[in-house]
Parts: structure tokens; sequence; C-alpha cells
């Protein structure tokens, strides 16, 4: 009888967490139609009201030596008009990349059209271990600051990629 009684609560235990989370992570048409214009669309928000709440983000994305390809590769895969953009090449990147950096910003049409990617132009000595690479990206921060005002901070490596785009 008491095994009977066991059982029986054990089933409705596993059914019941069963049932909550397949609930929880059942699909719903929410889910698929997150983004900004489509949130916009659907209540019925104009789109330079919608365009207002739309949250800014700064990205600090710094590399070192060798790490050019990987800085263009992130930025490219991120960017948005909206966001604000500070590239860092440490001082172990030699003169060379830090101006073929520049030439690669220089070069992109929105990125001048929209005046929102800058090269820190003194590059920090970052040691990977220590607090010097805490003092870069505040450092980082502060320069991002005084440019433009952002809802969020994001700070990424060269190495850095994302998965799903802002919008």
């Amino acid at each position: 009888m008491e095994v009977t009684r066991c059982m029986i609560s054990f089933i409705l235990t596993s059914l019941l967490l069963f049932f909550i989370a397949h609930l929880s992570l059942a699909p719903s048409t929410a889910r698929n139609d997150r983004s900004y214009r489509n949130l916009a669309a659907r209540d019925g928000l104009p789109s330079a009201v919608f365009a207002e709440i739309r949250p800014k983000f700064a990205y600090f994305i710094s590399g070192s030596k060798g790490d050019l390809r990987r800085i263009q590769r992130t930025l490219l895969s991120l960017y948005h008009p909206s966001n604000f953009y500070l590239l860092h090449l440490d001082r172990e990147a030699s003169a060379a990349e830090r101006f073929q950096l520049s030439e690669f910003v220089a070069g992109v049409e929105i990125f001048a059209r929209a005046d929102n990617v800058r090269i820190v132009g003194k590059p920090n000595l970052v040691t990977y271990r220590g607090p010097t690479m805490l003092a870069n990206t505040l450092h980082g921060m502060s320069m991002l600051l005084r440019v433009r005002s952002w809802d969020w901070f994001i700070n990424l490596s060269a190495s850095d990629y994302p998965l799903i785009t802002q919008d």
C-alpha cells in the first residue's frame, strides 16, 4: 500500500513538472516576432516614436597584435547605425595594423555617414592577467561616455562573434 502511494505521488509530481516545463518552453508567436520593427508594426507605433525607445549600445572592441581581421569581422557582424563602436588595438599591435584599421573604418561608407565608429588614438598597454585590462575597459567606457549617450555598454574582444542580430 505504501509503495503504491509513493509511486502515484512520484508519477503525479513527474507529470506536473513535465507539463510546467513543456508550457514554459512552448513556442509562441511573440517569441518568433521580437524584432523592433515587427513589434512597432504589431502595436501600431509610428516608426519615429519606436526608434526613440530602441536601446542604444556602446561596443568596446579590443584586440592585440594579429587581431586586425578579427576586429573587422566582429565590427561588421555587430554593426547597427544606431549604436556606437570604439575599437582598440593595444600597444603590442604594430603601427601598420593601426593604420590598416583606420583605413578600413574610413573606407566603409555607412561608418562615415553614421559617424559612429571610432578608434582609440593612443593605445593602452594591456596585460591579460592584471589590472590593465580593467583599466583599459574603464578608459574605453569614459571615452564612449564623452562622445555619445547610450543605454548599454558591451565589452568584447576581437575573438567574440555574435550569435543573433540586434533586430
